[in-house]
């Protein structure tokens, strides 16, 4: 093509076989489907790849990638172990292998995870020409039923009695505004209304709010009095709240502090208490959507069996 030669394997050693794949080839070559570049037989290095999809989103990130590195190197291991050095020999039994043999025992979300990353990274390799295409693009997902944990009055009280002074703070904003742990790391002092008691969750150069959807939340009074003195004698572009090097930091002290009690939870089910809580004082879902900044009201619909009284208002309501 064009004075240049190109090889490309037609995968079998049948005569007859690499005729028809011959024949095939010709056809699509004369209808434009396919061109040299389809042809050169490209070994796209796995271990290369993973380099620079690790550099690719590493870059400029205010993200915590912790998960996704995690997610990376044990894909990059597992296909070595098994002798998959390009990306072409990727297939969706190979995942299912990674699924039985590293996933087992780990939950439906985890599973879904690990999937999910392999999936967006291999789109980025089609992206960056590196395989023609995604060769697990149709793989099926595990099904996930959405659950969720939250505290009680009583266990947020016994987290607040022990907790350190950083620790501390951290709890009482998140279970009292329902912000995700990023969203609290980037908070600025500019982002505290404190005359309208209010706190603004906005996106801040390369870091948005997930959904990417700002979102004011009003301050109860203690939370008022709280903020007041975290942005005193600080700058508009300071952070309100950040004694921890990284976000996850104050996941893992969390944590600690569950074990120390005895607990079960995440730093995450604080937001689901907020929510919670919320749902059992009456507050309607779509308020409570807004609060937290759904997207998508069905997200917000698991919290809705925990009001069962305000639906039982609502339909002594009908006048037949």
């Amino acid at each position: 093509m064009n004075g240049k030669r190109f090889r490309v394997s037609t995968g079998t050693t049948n005569k007859q076989h690499a005729l028809v794949k011959l024949e095939d080839l010709k056809v699509k070559l004369f209808k434009g489907e396919i061109g040299a570049k389809k042809l050169t037989g490209r070994k796209s290095s796995v271990t290369e790849f993973f380099q620079r999809y690790e550099a690719y989103f590493r870059n400029g990130s205010t993200v915590d990638r912790h998960p996704d590195i995690a997610r990376l190197n044990a894909w990059h291991s597992f296909f070595i172990r098994n002798g998959v050095r390009h990306l072409a020999s990727i297939t969706p039994g190979l995942v299912d292998t990674f699924r039985t043999e590293e996933l087992e025992g780990r939950k439906p979300k985890t599973i879904k995870n690990y999937i999910s990353f392999l999936k967006t990274a291999l789109n980025k390799a089609v992206e960056w020409d590196l395989i023609d295409k995604n060769p697990i693009a149709n793989i099926s997902m595990p099904k996930i039923v959405k659950t969720f944990h939250f505290f009680t009055r009583e266990e947020v009280s016994k987290l607040l009695k022990i907790a350190d002074p950083d620790v501390k703070t951290g709890i009482q904003i998140l279970v009292s505004t329902g912000m995700r742990r990023g969203e609290l790391f980037h908070l600025r002092c500019r982002d505290i209304d404190l005359k309208n008691g209010s706190v603004r969750v906005w996106p801040y150069g390369e870091y948005s709010p997930k959904g990417k959807r700002p979102r004011t939340i009003p301050m109860t009074a203690d939370m008022r009095k709280l903020f007041s003195r975290l942005v005193k004698d600080k700058d508009a572009d300071d952070f309100a709240f950040r004694p921890f090097v990284a976000e996850n930091r104050i996941y893992k002290r969390f944590a600690e502090l569950l074990k120390e009690l005895g607990m079960k939870g995440t730093l995450h089910d604080l937001r689901h208490t907020f929510a919670s809580h919320l749902a059992m004082e009456g507050v309607p879902i779509p308020v409570i959507k807004d609060l937290l900044g759904h997207s998508d009201i069905s997200t917000t619909m698991m919290y809705a069996h925990l009001s069962p009284e305000i639906h039982k208002a609502a339909v002594d309501k009908l006048p037949f």
